[in-house]
């Protein structure tokens, strides 16, 4: 019974800042995106898509959903390396 207790806690905590984790990753994910599209031609349409999905990103960490957002800002950042 105590192993269980304890593998529960365990399981618990890991969720808990797991979750902390991915909040404070989603900026510094969006500012590598951003950074990286400042060093391009701006007015080039796949730069501004993915600027637009950086904005998409940082609304998403602004409401909570912070998988949403990493996965969000990870797809802009793969499409600026594609360049």
């Amino acid at each position: 019974m105590k192993k269980a207790i304890v593998a529960m806690a365990v399981a618990v905590s890991l969720a808990v800042t797991g979750g902390v984790a991915m909040a404070s990753s989603c900026p510094k994910i969006i500012k590598e995106g951003r950074d990286s599209a400042a060093k391009m031609k701006q007015d080039d349409p796949k730069v501004k898509a993915a600027l637009v999905k950086l904005d998409e990103a940082q609304k998403l960490h602004e409401a909570g959903k912070h998988k949403e957002s990493m996965d969000k800002a990870n797809e802009a950042v793969s499409d600026l390396k594609k360049m």
